[in-house]
């Protein structure tokens, strides 16, 4: 059952996490816009020193070599060097050399054998992705320009692909709180209808009690009577049975070490009794568990386990004739237990189906009986049950499997 405070807390975390996604969104957008704008000033600044250095009276046309040193001075200095703006570029010489200031805004490592290497690799890259620029310095020559993208181009090209996906991490785990919640309601449902149902049966079932021991001193006399008490006895004692498995349900159960025979012999000597008003229909059993092996179990509720497989079975033998086989072992660390019958069979497509409250092919069912079976298994002793297999008309093996506690 889950509580205020869980419920609470699942809220909290779904607002919480709904505002850390937008407030990162946020600030993360507001980050690439600041770059932008720096950059934008950047380049401004860009314009007005290009201008100041054009303008320059010291540059003139009589010392071009001094003028084209004070260019590329200016290009290298303004335009590279260590910046996430900055373009990631290779200049490539008429001859294919790449001289010392050829490789700008690169990681590259200081051995010279694996520096060319990643050199050959970027401008592959390079070109792959953006083409490559030729520079016409003189008639005939040309140079190369390969060039990537800067790290600030990189962050806008992810960031909605990055938006995306937390959103859908964020929808995602809002769907899973709701389901969450909504199970955990069903879940409080059912454990409340349980319990009201034990309170309920409790009162009458101690009180037919207490009438069978009035009709047992009323009777002494009559022994040809006991017979009936006796029988009375035993279905009153079934309902007592019933009441404290459905007070059971929501609670921590108490685990205890069981013969995995007891438990069969019991829910196999229920169920003969109810199949000797359905004809020559055939129980077999076979146990391959050694009798000294235990289960961790709660009797009382895993009982009920195998009555209602067994009963499920009964029930989907439409004739006279036919068989329930119950099959124990041992496989890959867990003990299984098959209940096959040779009834009418379950579609593949209804084989997760059967276990989902209210579903049933029954006219009058309520569909509870496998969904309480599967909590039971799988909740309270941690174990699996499934439809092993199944065919229509021929029949259906449901298998439980518990784990191994050596």
């Amino acid at each position: 059952m889950i509580s205020f405070e869980t419920r609470f807390l699942t809220r909290l975390l779904i607002y919480g996490l709904a505002i850390l996604f937008m407030s990162g969104s946020l600030i993360y957008s507001r980050y690439l816009a600041n770059k932008l704008e720096e950059k934008e000033r950047r380049d401004v600044q860009l314009y007005a020193d290009a201008i100041k250095l054009i303008a320059d009276p010291n540059l003139s046309e009589e010392n071009p070599e001094e003028a084209y040193q004070t260019y590329f001075n200016f290009i290298v200095t303004r335009l590279m060097g260590e910046n996430d703006q900055l373009v990631p570029l290779i200049l490539v010489g008429e001859d294919g050399e790449i001289g010392e200031m050829g490789v700008q805004n690169l990681k590259l490592s200081e051995d010279e054998r694996k520096q060319r290497a990643q050199i050959q690799k970027y401008i592959r890259e390079f070109e792959a992705t953006n083409g490559v620029i030729d520079i016409e310095f003189a008639p005939g020559r040309f140079q190369q320009i390969y060039y990537g993208e800067s790290f600030l181009l990189k962050q806008l090209r992810w960031f909605p692909f990055a938006q995306l996906l937390l959103a859908f991490v964020f929808i995602g785990v809002v769907f899973a709180g709701f389901a969450i919640a909504k199970r955990n309601e069903q879940n409080k449902v059912w454990v409340g209808l349980a319990k009201e149902t034990a309170h309920q049966l409790g009162t009458p079932v101690s009180s037919l009690m207490a009438w069978i021991e009035f009709l047992k001193l009323r009777m002494e006399s009559r022994p040809e009577e006991q017979e009936l008490i006796n029988e009375m006895e035993r279905d009153i004692k079934r309902l007592e049975d019933i009441a404290e498995r459905f007070s059971k349900i929501g609670s921590k159960p108490e685990l205890v070490e069981v013969s995995l025979k007891e438990v069969l012999d019991r829910s196999a000597n229920y169920i003969k009794k109810r199949m000797t008003q359905r004809g020559s229909i055939q129980l077999h059993l076979h146990n391959n568990i050694p009798l000294d092996s235990k289960l961790h179990i709660n009797p009382q509720l895993f009982d009920w386990v195998i009555e209602n497989l067994l009963k499920n079975a009964l029930d989907a033998i439409k004739s006279k004739e036919g068989s329930i086989t119950i099959e124990a072992g041992e496989k890959g660390g867990n003990y299984f237990i098959d209940v096959t019958d040779t009834g009418k069979g379950i579609a593949k497509s209804h084989f997760k189906k059967v276990f989902e409250p209210g579903f049933t092919t029954k006219k009058r069912g309520w569909g509870l009986g496998l969904s309480l079976t599967k909590r039971i298994v799988e909740n309270y002793h941690k174990g699996k049950i499934f439809v092993k297999s199944s065919e229509l008309g021929k029949g259906t093996t449901f298998r439980i499997l518990l784990p191994r506690h050596d």
